[in-house]
């Protein structure tokens, strides 16, 4: 091969040689396409691909690599525009030494412009080895990429040594979750505990997740069960050429998907994660109570208490608080059930919960029916007596029916 390789990947541009491959992502439980990552192939002229792995980490050493990752977004831009209202989001793998370009974001806006897309269907992916080989300029730059309006993924979590001390400072919404997590193809406990883990934490960042290299079904099963929101792999898709790839996405079907029962399955994340939504659904308001220190915390809030009721205090003055918003006729049913030293004395008889219902007045004045329900704990590790108080509204409509039940009052 004539000339430096930076002089073979320009002509390989001019030739149409170098091109785009997309990789689409999908719903995992509906089958359908959701996004997609734009991938680089080298197309001879005799029909054979060369792999990335051929020739960007020698354009990646000599700090070439930019000219790629252009063309490629390009590529996907063009993609995007001729998809039109069947567009969805295409990302783009963009190397470290863009951090230190000044007019990135720039570029960006005008090749959006030029191409009259919306922003929003182009994002921007940087790996965990770039962020950590130059965490304080890549956490800048990814700061200035987002408050553009673009959304950036942190690529291949977990296939370095230094995921969870970056994840937490670099302001990225997508983690898309490295194939080596299903290595073990989701059998062995150790590897579903690991991997559930990894979703539990990017839910609490609300982090959107994606796994890569899905390849067989009892590693779909399982990913279903953490909630997941796509998947990237040969199971469902491998890359494809621009062509079928459009096709994709403004013809084919959905891909079928087999019915799973999370509730089946071994992993206690879906199962936890569907009953915190249930309770949270129900409850207005759960408090968190330690009557031994008098002290509580609220864990969830939806009701009128919102602006008043610090978020942690003394339950005794949080109780007159809320004593104070109740109809006066129903005080002394309040005091007989709630002050704290009540509440001591019937967890001292063995009672397992305290509930009532009483009136209770919003900021405006208006009353409605409410529910307290205290549940007493034990904590393994504490002789205090704790206790989740569930608060809710039981202003039943007339139209409520349960079977032929009609709940009012």
């Amino acid at each position: 091969m004539k000339g430096t390789l930076l002089d073979n990947i320009v002509a390989a541009m001019e030739n149409n040689e170098l091109q785009a491959y997309y990789q689409p992502q999908y719903n995992p439980r509906k089958g359908v396409i959701g996004g997609a990552e734009a991938l680089v192939r080298w197309v001879k002229p005799d029909g054979t691909i060369v792999p990335p792995a051929e020739f960007i980490p020698e354009l990646e050493e000599k700090g070439q690599v930019s000219i790629v990752d252009w063309f490629i977004t390009e590529e996907a831009c063009k993609t995007i525009k001729e998809l039109g209202d069947k567009a969805i989001k295409i990302s783009v793998n963009f190397g470290r030494e863009h951090a230190k370009d000044e007019h990135f974001v720039e570029k960006l806006d005008k090749m959006v412009e030029a191409y009259h897309i919306d922003k929003s269907l182009l994002g921007v992916e940087i790996t965990e080895s770039d962020v950590v080989a130059e965490k304080e300029d890549v956490i800048a730059w990814v700061q200035r990429v987002e408050a553009a309006g673009y959304t950036v993924s942190i690529d291949d979590f977990g296939s370095g040594m230094s995921s969870l001390s970056f994840v937490k400072d670099v302001p990225a919404k997508v983690l898309k979750i490295d194939k080596s997590f299903l290595e073990d193809n989701c059998q062995s406990e150790k590897g579903r505990i690991t991997l559930e883990s990894v979703f539990y934490m990017a839910h609490r960042l609300r982090l959107t997740t994606v796994v890569e290299g899905v390849e067989t079904k009892e590693q779909l099963d399982f990913i279903n069960t953490c909630d997941c929101d796509y998947i990237q792999g040969y199971l469902f898709s491998k890359p494809v050429p621009h062509d079928e790839f459009f096709n994709m996405c403004t013809n084919e079907a959905p891909v079928d998907v087999d019915f799973f029962d999370p509730f089946a399955s071994q992993t206690a994340f879906g199962q936890v994660r569907a009953l915190i939504d249930a309770v949270y659904s129900k409850f207005h308001m759960v408090v968190f109570t330690n009557l031994t220190r008098d002290s509580y915390h609220v864990m969830k809030r939806e009701t009128f208490m919102n602006t008043l009721l610090p978020e942690t205090g003394s339950y005794t003055e949080g109780y007159k608080y809320a004593r104070s918003m109740c109809k006066e006729e129903d005080v002394d049913t309040l005091d007989k059930a709630f002050t704290r030293e009540n509440l001591l004395e019937a967890y001292e008889r063995g009672e397992k919960s305290v509930v009532r219902i009483v009136g209770q007045r919003t900021e405006e004045g208006e009353y409605h029916k409410v529910a307290f329900e205290d549940y007493f704990m034990n904590h393994p590790d504490s002789n205090d007596v704790f206790m989740v108080s569930f608060i809710h509204y039981v202003d039943f409509s007339d139209d409520t029916y349960v079977g032929t039940v009609r709940f009012g009052y």
